[in-house]
């Protein structure tokens, strides 16, 4: 059976993600470990060439367990959510299952819906500070030539469905493409 890949902004995309660097470190793992192993049993010795290479091993090793902490950090987004809003949101670009990240907190939003210079967010969890989500993604636009971009992040999901049919009636902007893309690269 072959599976599909998962791009981000899917809703699968978190646990796909997650499965596929977990191989990934146990492979890089294996790998440094059978390199060091190769080296011992046909030297007797731990003191040989390939035990350095072993261990220059370890770093993208060790760099790719980084990645497996942050994927398990992701919280479980709700699919009777996400059926709930793929109903929902007609023309307007969306983003699923998204994981940004700041300096001091870390933000988990189930939807982003974009038209024209309206940016919206929807999140289920009520730990998430939507007001520095809302901080954080302005100043990222604006660091990035976006500006006068309308940034609201909801809570609740009855608000979030009646401002998407709002932006059904607005225009597409050039924009969109730009501040899709620019979520995608902030996020896990």
């Amino acid at each position: 059976m072959i599976k599909r890949k998962f791009t981000k902004g899917e809703y699968e995309y978190p646990a796909y993600q997650t499965k596929v660097v977990i191989i990934r470190t146990i492979c890089y793992f294996l790998l440094a470990l059978a390199v060091f192993l190769l080296g011992y049993f046909s030297t007797k010795t731990k003191e040989n060439l390939l035990t350095v290479v072993a261990v220059c091993g370890l770093l993208p090793a060790c760099k790719s367990l980084v990645s497996v902490i942050m994927y398990l950090r992701i919280p479980k987004f709700a699919e009777n959510i996400y059926q709930t809003l793929t109903s929902k949101v007609g023309t307007v670009s969306v983003l699923y299952s998204m994981y940004l990240t700041s300096y001091k907190l870390n933000f988990p939003i189930n939807c982003f819906g974009v038209r024209g210079n309206n940016l919206i967010g929807y999140t289920e969890f009520p730990s998430c500070d939507t007001a520095a989500c809302e901080e954080h993604i302005k100043m990222l636009l604006l660091q990035n030539g976006l500006k006068n971009i309308t940034v609201k992040i909801f809570k609740e999901q009855k608000k979030f469905e009646d401002r998407l049919q709002q932006l059904q009636n607005l225009e597409v902007n050039h924009k969109e493409n730009e501040i899709l893309t620019l979520l995608c690269d902030i996020s896990l």
